[in-house]
């Protein structure tokens, strides 16, 4: 067997065992791994085969060499795939298959505390804690089917391709999920009807609010959008690029809720970046000498990806669905959280000898949710302007 052709085949076989959690239930597996273990075992036998072949293709015959000609052959994937982390925003939440998913929302009221003279008493106020429930039901996404043939009367079970189609639908599954993610943070709604980036609510009914603030607390101290704007982003010129503006201005908001909400909220470095601008903040520093000026300009020069700053290790992770101009940075609390439940994820596997077909299906139980408050945690800049 081609070294290649078995690396393939642990790599499959890895891959659909690592998919497993999120995926389809190991009962489901159990035959398609007994056939990795035997196409793998196979090895030697195939080696003799091709070694054979070879042989009597440097001996002139035709066949073989026509034969060897299409074992060499190459066939090239134009499908490119969109590899995202939008995940890496919610908090992921496995389910019984009994839980039902409620968020309340509640506020504390605030109790006066003030002078009184010895011969007074203190004043005495009613508590009335007001609440609202909210239910999130779950939803199933499902893959298309995938048909292929059972078996080729030639080359025997066709292994590779029952593998492809679970590979390939946990993939595109996996896949959805993320963009469920991104669309609920860009397109979605919070708890309270709100989208999940733009100005806080601090109008309004009590219970839909972000958040309801102590008397002491400047209002001018606290954020009142997590859609920041540099102000000089037009789209010429150095002040176009992703730049180290938009690291101090992650840092400014953040500092600006100081402990408000029991923790400071930090951002833990990891920015996704629109692929066209992962390199440009490298053309914050330009190499004049052998000496380096400082260590942030020295962690540029080494790793544009990767560096230190304002105590914060970032990593920028070039992103190919994002539009140019708009990074997202990811906080050290949750924006939401993903609901699942493994015990309803189903893989559906059909087959017809007679036809010589069957299909694979996948199915997942999910959905996701953003509380109003949280919002606070979730965090858009946009460094250039859309011309």
């Amino acid at each position: 067997m081609k070294i290649q052709l078995k690396q393939a085949l642990a790599g499959m076989k890895g891959r659909v065992l690592a998919l497993n959690g999120i995926t389809a239930h190991p009962d489901n597996l159990a035959e398609l791994g007994q056939a990795f273990e035997a196409a793998l075992n196979q090895g030697d036998q195939a080696k003799a085969k091709i070694a054979a072949l070879m042989e009597r293709a440097r001996n002139k015959e035709t066949e073989a060499a026509t034969e060897l000609n299409a074992l060499r052959s190459t066939t090239i994937d134009l499908y490119v795939r969109a590899m995202s982390n939008f995940t890496a925003f919610f908090k992921t939440v496995p389910l019984q298959p009994n839980e039902q998913v409620a968020f309340i929302h509640t506020f504390r009221n605030a109790v006066n505390v003030r002078y009184v003279g010895q011969d007074g008493a203190p004043r005495t106020a009613k508590a009335v804690k007001a609440q609202k429930q909210l239910f999130i039901d779950m939803r199933e996404l499902h893959s298309d089917e995938v048909e292929y043939a059972v078996r080729d009367i030639n080359l025997g079970t066709d292994v590779a391709a029952a593998a492809q189609a679970t590979v390939d639908i946990g993939w595109d599954l996996a896949n959805k999920v993320d963009l469920e993610a991104f669309t609920l943070l860009t397109n979605g709604k919070s708890t309270t009807g709100q989208g999940v980036y733009g100005p806080f609510k601090l109008t309004g009914a009590p219970l839909d609010r972000t958040w309801i603030p102590n008397d002491r607390i400047l209002p001018a101290n606290l954020p009142d959008t997590n859609d920041l704007e540099l102000e000089d982003n037009t789209a010429t010129g150095a002040t176009s690029r992703f730049r180290m503006d938009v690291i101090r201005e992650i840092m400014h908001y953040c500092s600006r809720w100081a402990n408000i909400w029991g923790a400071p909220i930090r951002p833990t470095g990891l920015i996704l970046v629109p692929a066209l601008d992962a390199t440009d903040l490298a053309k914050e520093v330009t190499p004049t000498s052998l000496i380096f000026p400082n260590q942030v300009a020295e962690s540029l020069l080494q790793n544009y990806t990767r560096f230190e700053y304002m105590g914060v290790t970032w990593t920028l992770v070039p992103d190919v669905t994002l539009t140019p101009g708009t990074c997202f940075p990811v906080l050290d609390k949750p924006v939401g959280e993903m609901y699942l439940k493994p015990g309803f994820d189903e893989e559906f596997v059909e087959t017809n000898r007679k036809k010589n077909l069957e299909t694979r299906s996948q199915m997942k139980v999910i959905n996701f949710a953003v509380p109003e408050p949280w919002r606070v945690n979730a965090l858009r800049v946009t460094y250039r302007s859309a011309d």
